[in-house]
């Protein structure tokens, strides 16, 4: 079993947190859902006894795990409210008129399994082959998804005649 030192694991906070909040927030919405999320996660790496082989290898389960902790939690909550004021946290400086603003928030109405990809490729930075490890789905499955998702995007987009 390894134990981890306090300054070892600020490191590993420092490194993953921020990109685990983004994940995160891009299921709930909620900043403070989603910082108690991340909390529970890192609980739940303290308590991990395997160990990780790699760097990718660590990275992939914090964001399998922060995914699963974000699904309990909504499911969970009897109803699900977004606020529209919620956008400000990903982007404060654009108002509801702004393209950024109707994709977020096209973004969030999509349904999980294409929300999911969209985030992880586009807010996360991660590759198909990244995400399909992390997602445990096929890589042509990740593609799909994206082409799908993307296509809904493009299409609410016409709708709004935002493009």
């Amino acid at each position: 079993m390894y134990f981890m030192s306090e300054a070892e694991f600020e490191i590993k906070y420092k490194l993953y947190a921020q990109e685990l909040m983004n994940v995160c927030y891009g299921y709930t919405k909620d900043k403070c859902a989603s910082e108690d999320i991340i909390q529970n996660v890192f609980i739940k790496y303290l308590n991990y006894k395997k160990g990780f082989n790699t760097l990718n290898e660590e990275k992939y389960w914090l964001i399998r795990v922060s995914i699963n902790e974000c699904k309990n939690y909504l499911k969970s909550r009897k109803r699900i409210v977004f606020n529209d004021d919620v956008i400000g946290y990903i982007s404060p400086k654009y108002d509801k008129t702004d393209e950024i603003y109707v994709v977020s928030k096209i973004v969030k109405e999509l349904p999980e399994k294409y929300r999911s990809v969209i985030v992880l490729h586009y807010y996360n930075s991660l590759s198909i082959s990244d995400i399909s490890n992390t997602l445990k789905i096929s890589s042509e499955n990740v593609k799909k998804r994206l082409e799908r998702a993307r296509k809904m995007i493009k299409s609410k987009l016409e709708e709004k005649d935002v493009r």
